[in-house]
């Protein structure tokens, strides 16, 4: 009993007043949180691991130049009844095209969801936006999400880098080293070391995050023409 009352409160928390919408199902399975961004101005806002999967992929596309979550809602109408809509996120890349997504569980997606979508697809298009429905098929490997957070949390927690040891460190850089030699430099020359998941983050070095990252993985720089 005691269990269910700290799970009724959880729903109640959950369930705020100022959230932008709830949960079609709510479950206390579902993951919920703040995502920090460097692609807006607040952090995302995420219902689902696979939404929170999706927010740091797109942080790693380097075409992706914006993105907001939650950004704003429309109405369309089914058989004249009018429906509310709120996307999961926005993006914006970098011949700025506006994309829509809506994130959804594959298995969740039936007959009346495709239909619903269709609808909602027709009404973005209608603002020259388009609209795609993504699912956890879209998404890379768990290995590769995992390595992604690890170097985006390492990147945020740098903060604002110092300029004259970023370019210093990416002169270095400019030809292929190991993540080992690579972490080695920076204490060497006393640059925090989260200076290089900055690096990656940031599109100026390229690293395979498809594979368990060791000291062995390689880094190569993506400004001064590295592979």
């Amino acid at each position: 009993m005691k269990q269910d009352d700290e799970y009724k409160t959880i729903d109640k928390a959950y369930r705020k007043d100022d959230m932008r919408r709830n949960l079609e199902r709510f479950s206390r399975f579902n993951l919920s949180g703040l995502f920090p961004t460097l692609k807006d101005s607040s952090p995302h806002f995420f219902e689902s691991f696979n939404e929170a999967h999706f927010a740091v992929m797109f942080e790693f596309e380097p075409t992706i130049i914006s993105v907001k979550s939650q950004p704003f809602s429309i109405r369309y109408s089914v058989e004249g009844v009018d429906h509310s809509y709120t996307p999961d996120f926005s993006v914006i890349d970098c011949n700025n095209r506006v994309k829509i997504i809506e994130v959804k569980v594959s298995a969740a997606l039936n007959e009346k969801t495709v239909r619903k979508h269709k609808l909602i697809k027709h009404a973005f298009k209608q603002h020259g936006f388009e609209f795609q429905v993504m699912t956890e098929k879209d998404l890379p490997s768990r290995i590769a999400i995992s390595n992604m957070m690890m170097l985006k949390r390492n990147a945020i927690a740098l903060g604002i880098p110092d300029e004259e040891a970023l370019n210093y460190l990416l002169n270095i850089l400019s030809v292929p080293v190991s993540l080992n030699k690579a972490v080695d430099i920076c204490k060497c020359l006393k640059i925090n070391t989260n200076m290089i998941s900055y690096c990656v983050l940031h599109d100026y070095v390229k690293i395979e995050v498809s594979s368990y990252l060791t000291g062995e993985t390689l880094l190569s720089s993506n400004i001064y023409g590295g592979e």
